[in-house]
């Protein structure tokens, strides 16, 4: 009776009821600020924006595939902004990728 109970609550639960997944808030608050980084005037700035923008745009849709990141909610303001770019540099140097060096001309070329 259990199984028959069971059975029949599962077949009016729809795949559309469940929550859909999301990905790691801090990747969609890094791509954010990335992409900020990407609309700036200098060319280097942008450059290393987009790239780290994409690296982030990367892990969400390895986590959730086809995730539209516009659907995610919190925008990054301009106070967190730079705390933000340290936090996700930081992640990004843990893949091997050191952005702080970068955007503050440390890096060896």
């Amino acid at each position: 009776m259990h199984t028959l109970l069971l059975a029949a609550l599962a077949a009016t639960v729809s795949p559309a009821d469940a929550a859909a997944p999301a990905p790691a808030e801090i990747d969609v608050r890094c791509y954010r600020a990335m992409a900020v980084l990407a609309r700036q005037d200098d060319p280097q700035a942008r450059s290393l924006g987009m790239a780290a923008a994409s690296y982030f745009l990367g892990r969400i849709d390895a986590a959730v595939p086809g995730y539209d990141v516009s659907l995610a909610r919190g925008a990054v303001t301009a106070s967190e902004q730079p705390g933000l770019v340290a936090q996700c540099s930081a992640i990004l140097a843990e893949s091997g990728v050191d952005l702080r060096a970068e955007v503050t001309g440390d890096a060896a070329i």
